[in-house]
């Protein structure tokens, strides 16, 4: 038979529901569950429906990545989740919630495939988002009895085992009414609503961070009444792993938890209402200790009790959406961006018994959240910056480089007495694509390196483009210059590329050699003279001798000329075969191209369409015509005809 489920209360709202189970270490220990009944889909799907993430209705203008992570190559992969798309699921959304699926991939670890049924449905007014995991009941003690709710992504997770291929682990709904979505991998910008950052705090709720706790007319309780004979008893009233951490404090500090009170009770109601509630185990109390807010960190709730957002979130008003730990609140402003689980999350995961990826793991480990950044005034230095554990005890750095994906070596190792604060820069390393790796040794002799390598790009720098020396046509002279950072490797040479107008492809048009290793930084020119008016991109393309290239960004350079229309040429003058013309338009225009002899008789006529800002080239055969003089009339859709002389020679 399968189990629908009910939460003790009415109006009680099960976001994402919680894992019922023992301790983590007892959960860690349980490969041998035995499931007993299970939440079938449709009921899993209801079950979250009226439940989710609520808006602030103000911008907070607030972006937060995980750490190391914005600018980087993807992380090793530590688990796997798959997601099936209801039909209506716009595919800009798809793209955004792919980019929380590969956040989370990286946090969690599982051997088994973790799959997310999402949908695209009505969810009201208030409500972002709501999410959940399918359910089972399961024997964890041996006794042939069920008495533990497990959400499935965590009990395949522990057990190693695929309990049901093919069903859904996770029911995921978002909703379809709203127009301020966000759905790109830029910052949310102001009144809009960040759809990667909703459907991260959502699938968190899938991944078990949920609760079964109820409040009605002054009465806290919890539990699930399972066989719906609408009485919670036995087996039924417990609050799993995640509510058994939930402590209320004392006016003395001291921590009573929540399953010390009677359930249900009036006790327990104030205790749910209280503002004073702690998730309370070590996982967490570490994490919390690495950030913002008190330990072990606060939960969410207020008075009054608040359907669908109590207890099951960190706490709204003790983590602004400034801290790391901002995600797990029940509410999100526009143009707040988050992209991180947070470290009270993580340690929260690992207190409820779930396997870490290198994203959480690293709030754990002595030094973690490895950053890179340029180095003020040293433009081939880099920044390496990480935070440590108060007790880490750190003796020595050592910091291993990459080149261009080749094998890493070490570049630097520093006793920790000469390093000031938690940051420390790696000199002259000249232009190439890096990847950083730090490492370090404790006291007692034992080394270990940090969970990921961070990536940077050390580019040409300075590029810039100017005009001088207008000729009596108009053309213009454009000397392009860039400073190679110090450190730089003797077989780099420098590609310029250009392109014409706006959208034509870049193609080379000099090569500049290296010369010696850049001791210092150098500046390097290129002048590109007589250049017809219009518009010009440039950019630099730095190779060395194994083929390793890095491309700066692009500059560009205008050349303006007066009127409507300019026609450069003809050339050469006299014409004997072939005129040839540089035609450029302020507009993208169809301009009517004439040729007219001394009777006025006109013996050419083309219509040529010209692009904006962009040098066109055209090419007159004038090799049946007759020496003399003929006159090239030029008109725009917009201009006055413009004429110019020209004289053939045969």
């Amino acid at each position: 038979m399968m189990l629908s489920l009910r939460p003790v209360g009415m109006g009680v709202c099960i976001g994402a529901l919680v894992l019922l189970c023992t301790p983590a270490t007892t959960v860690a220990q349980s490969s041998s569950w035995e499931v007993v009944d299970r939440m079938s889909f449709g009921q899993a799907a209801v079950t979250y429906q009226d439940c989710g993430l609520r808006k602030i209705d103000r911008d907070l203008f607030v972006e937060q990545y995980p750490d190391g992570m914005r600018a980087k190559a993807p992380a090793k992969q530590m688990a796997t989740i798959e997601v099936s798309y209801s039909n209506d699921f716009p595919a800009e959304a798809q793209e955004a919630f792919q980019r929380a699926v590969e956040i989370w991939e990286m946090h969690i670890s599982s051997s088994v495939t973790i799959r997310i049924d999402a949908r695209w449905e009505s969810l009201g007014e208030r409500t972002l988002g709501a999410a959940g995991p399918s359910l089972a009941l399961v024997d964890a003690n041996g006794d042939d009895d069920g008495d533990t709710i497990v959400g499935f992504p965590l009990f395949d997770a522990i057990t190693e085992t695929d309990q049901f291929p093919g069903d859904p682990d996770v029911f995921a709904q978002f909703n379809d009414q709203r127009t301020d979505w966000h759905f790109e991998e830029s910052p949310a910008p102001s009144g809009m609503i960040d759809f990667t950052s909703v459907v991260l705090h959502e699938i968190g709720h899938g991944l078990n961070y949920t609760d079964v706790f109820s409040h009605s007319n002054g009465t806290g309780s919890y539990g699930v009444d399972f066989n719906r004979d609408g009485q919670v008893t036995g087996n039924e009233r417990s609050p799993g792993p995640f509510g058994r951490r939930l402590a209320e404090k004392e006016s003395d500090g001291s921590l009573a938890s929540l399953t010390n009170f009677s359930n249900p009770s009036e006790n327990l109601g104030d205790a749910l209402t209280s503002e004073q509630l702690f998730f309370a185990d070590e996982g967490a109390s570490v994490a919390a200790e690495l950030g913002d807010g008190p330990v072990p960190p606060r939960m969410y709730a207020p008075s009054p009790f608040e359907e669908g957002s109590s207890i099951a979130h960190l706490d709204e008003r003790t983590y602004s959406e400034e801290s790391p730990n901002a995600l797990m609140t029940p509410q999100i402003g526009a143009a707040e961006t988050n992209r991180q689980p947070g470290p009270v999350m993580c340690g929260q995961l690992q207190d409820m018994g779930w396997p870490l990826g290198v994203g959480c793991e690293q709030y754990f480990r002595a030094l973690f959240a490895v950053e890179v950044q340029p180095t003020d005034g040293r433009n081939g230095s880099r920044t390496l910056s990480w935070s440590e554990a108060d007790d880490a005890n750190i003796q020595e750095y050592i910091v291993d480089r990459q080149y261009f994906g080749g094998a890493f070596e070490e570049v630097k190792r520093v006793d920790a007495s000469e390093v000031s604060g938690t940051s420390l820069t790696v000199e002259d390393l000249g232009l190439g694509a890096f990847a950083f790796r730090l490492r370090w040794k404790t006291a007692d002799g034992s080394t270990a390196a940090s969970p990921e390598e961070v990536r940077d790009t050390v580019n040409v720098q300075e590029v810039t483009t100017s005009i001088r020396d207008r000729d009596e046509q108009g053309r213009g002279t454009i000397d392009l210059s860039w400073t190679v950072p110090s450190g730089t490797r003797g077989d780099f040479v420098y590609r310029v590329e250009r392109r014409v107008g706006r959208d034509g492809a870049f193609e080379p048009v000099a090569t500049i050699p290296q010369e010696g290793a850049a001791g210092n930084d150098q500046t390097k020119q290129y002048t590109a003279e007589q250049q017809t008016p219009g518009r010009y991109e440039y950019r630099v393309r730095a190779q060395d001798g194994a083929g390793n290239a890095v491309t700066s960004a692009n500059r560009e350079s205008q050349i303006d000329f007066e009127g409507d229309v300019y026609a450069l040429g003809p050339y050469p003058n006299p014409v004997r075969e072939t005129a040839s013309f540089d035609l450029t338009a302020r507009q993208p225009q169809s301009v009517q191209v004439e040729v007219y002899n001394t009777l006025g008789e006109q013996i050419y006529a083309e219509q040529r369409e010209v692009r904006a800002q962009e040098p066109t080239f055209l090419s007159i055969d004038a090799s049946q015509w007759a020496s003399g003089v003929y006159f090239l009339r030029l008109r725009g859709e917009t201009s006055v005809g413009q004429t110019k002389k020209m004289i053939v020679v045969q």
